[in-house]
């Protein structure tokens, strides 16, 4: 995705997201756990950057390690997010101001 970047900066952009061996950074997707999957694809949409980010539950089959990276990433994404979660301490973490819940087939919103 970013054809342009040298070797160093791909590699400084991956051990950001906890890829720091080679053995990870050359590796298939298919080996990977899906915490490592989870870290590549913010790696992918870190080094994109767009605008408005849609994450569907996110946190599910993480380890805590991935789940705090995700936070920390998170934290700093300078564009708008729409997160779908059960895992309000999660979203605490985020500091999210705005949640909207189904309820009874209706939608509420909380602030």
């Amino acid at each position: 995705v970013t054809p342009h970047w040298t070797t160093q900066e791909i590699r400084k952009h991956l051990n950001s997201f906890l890829f720091s061996k080679n053995e990870q950074v050359h590796s298939e997707v298919a080996w990977l756990s899906g915490g490592e999957r989870a870290r590549l694809s913010l790696a992918i949409i870190a080094a994109q950057s767009p605008k408005l980010l849609i994450l569907d539950e996110i946190t599910n089959n993480i380890d805590l390690e991935t789940r705090e990276h995700i936070i920390n990433v998170l934290k700093h994404y300078p564009g708008a997010m729409i997160i779908i979660s059960h895992d309000r301490h999660f979203l605490e973490a985020l500091s999210i101001d705005t949640v909207y819940c189904v309820e009874n087939k209706a939608l509420k919103m909380y602030i």
